[in-house]
């Protein structure tokens, strides 16, 4: 890895809960709460979403009939911003039943594979439900999922969503770094051994502004999709400014019925002013499974998660680089967990996202002086699961 900078050692993480001034989610499960995905936690503690959905006064209207042939009644959603898909599917069933005379249940949930199921009981009017989807005073379509290409008019008194809706088109975690900042690199991984729980047709964004209104935010950059991880990085800073308010954008209506992330970094990289990491790279690959064998020969395995140990090997620094690393055993030692992009720039893997390790020391760092005021370093690092 001589003689190139393709490998990052994320120390800095401007998001860290005890650098932070503020953070905020748009949701999060009771049992998945998005302080899980901070650094400071193993990256199989997840944040999950529990769905988001911001009713304005221009999203809130629901056109349908209890009566062939009319009248059109109008259900208006309470505005708010919704932060679970109960209270969302409660303010739906509040202002069906304000509006019309039957009485309606609404739910949200695997069964329907998350489209939302509206039932009415039929009491009102003449027994019906129709759905008048091609209103266009029916404001709420897209938030329900419903197409609104043609009226809902079937003898049915049940009306399914045409689209999965687990959210109102977006999820996100915001962050107040308290000032102005222009980090170098942002990351986003989930569990070791499996793909992130984000779908590959959704958008992905990290948006940075000077507040925390997000309609037009000074900087914008759309991620590349990866089941490994979401990654990028500027060795100039992301933005071409220095900026105090920083979002991670999830617009993916995923069919899990929730978005998910295990750790991420927003922050500076170690850039040492001379020296670099050497080949060779070692890299073993650990299966911590337990192997048994019977006295008949046959194996039995208690498979466990796998993972991986690296081993870098640094040299040509100088007294300043030295003593950041110092600096920083110092604050992580063998205890705290952080990012390294092994391969940022894609030097020698297929994409920079698969070599993203969330890792720590594995042994305290090993140092010589080779000359005067030129360092050889070691490190061996154990990716989290």
């Amino acid at each position: 890895m001589s003689n190139t900078t393709c490998l990052r050692v994320f120390w800095d993480n401007f998001i860290d809960l005890d650098l932070l001034a503020h953070s905020d989610v748009s949701s999060e499960q009771t049992a998945f709460p998005v302080t899980n995905a901070y650094n400071t936690q193993r990256r199989s503690k997840v944040w999950r979403s529990n769905g988001y959905f911001n009713v304005t006064s221009s999203t809130n209207q629901i056109i349908f009939r209890e009566t062939s042939g009319g009248p059109d009644l109008t259900a208006s959603i309470a505005v708010a911003e919704y932060s679970t898909l109960s209270s969302f599917t409660t303010a739906i069933k509040t202002a069906l039943d304000a509006a019309g005379d039957s009485t309606y249940t609404v739910t949200n949930s695997s069964s329907t594979g998350f489209k939302f199921n509206i039932v009415s009981n039929g009491a009102g009017g003449s027994g019906v439900f129709h759905l008048m989807a091609t209103d266009v005073n029916f404001t709420a379509a897209s938030l329900l999922g419903v197409a609104t290409d043609t009226d809902q008019t079937s003898a049915s008194l049940t009306r399914v969503g045409d689209y999965v809706r687990c959210n109102g088109g977006s999820e996100f975690i915001e962050w107040d770094l308290g000032l102005s900042s222009n980090p170098k690199g942002f990351a986003v991984i989930g569990s070791r051994n499996s793909p992130l729980k984000l779908s590959p047709g959704g958008t992905y964004k990290l948006q940075g502004n000077h507040t925390s209104t997000w309609t037009s935010p000074v900087y914008e950059s759309t991620l590349t999709y990866n089941d490994n991880a979401l990654y990028l990085t500027d060795e100039d800073g992301l933005a071409s400014t220095y900026l105090r308010f920083w979002r991670f954008l999830i617009q993916d209506q995923n069919p899990n019925g929730y978005v998910e992330v295990g750790a991420f970094c927003l922050g500076d990289y170690f850039d040492p002013v001379r020296g670099r990491a050497q080949f060779p790279l070692q890299v073993d690959l650990v299966d911590r499974s337990d192997t048994i064998f019977s006295e008949g020969g046959q194996s039995y395995a208690d498979i466990k998660e796998s993972t991986a140990t690296y081993t870098i090997e640094w040299k040509g620094l100088k007294k300043e680089a030295i003593e950041e690393m110092e600096n920083q055993f110092q604050v992580y030692g063998t205890h705290t967990p952080f990012f390294v992009g092994l391969d940022s720039d894609s030097v020698f893997s297929s994409s920079s996202q698969r070599r993203l390790l969330f890792c720590k020391f594995a042994a305290e760092p090993r140092y010589q002086l080779v000359s005067p005021n030129n360092w050889e370093v070691s490190f061996n690092l154990r990716e989290e699961l």
